[in-house]
């Protein structure tokens, strides 16, 4: 059974917008990331967590920093 995928936002009072992926195996979770950043606006940085460079057995996990 596939561990559990979440996707959190975080708006800041400046309104740029925080996205943290947990729970999406190997560099998936950069794909979605990638799709969010589509629909929501570019890209201003990204900080991959320590999960990301775990197996792809394990959890990754990325977050970065859309604005519009």
């Amino acid at each position: 059974m596939a561990g559990k995928q979440e996707v959190e936002l975080f708006i800041s009072e400046e309104g740029e917008l925080k996205v943290h992926i947990k729970g999406i195996k190997g560099p998936g979770c950069l794909k979605v990331l990638e799709a969010l950043a589509k629909e929501i606006g570019s890209e201003k940085g990204r900080t991959l967590t320590g999960e990301y460079y775990e197996s792809v057995k394990n959890t990754v996990a990325s977050s970065a920093k859309l604005r519009k």
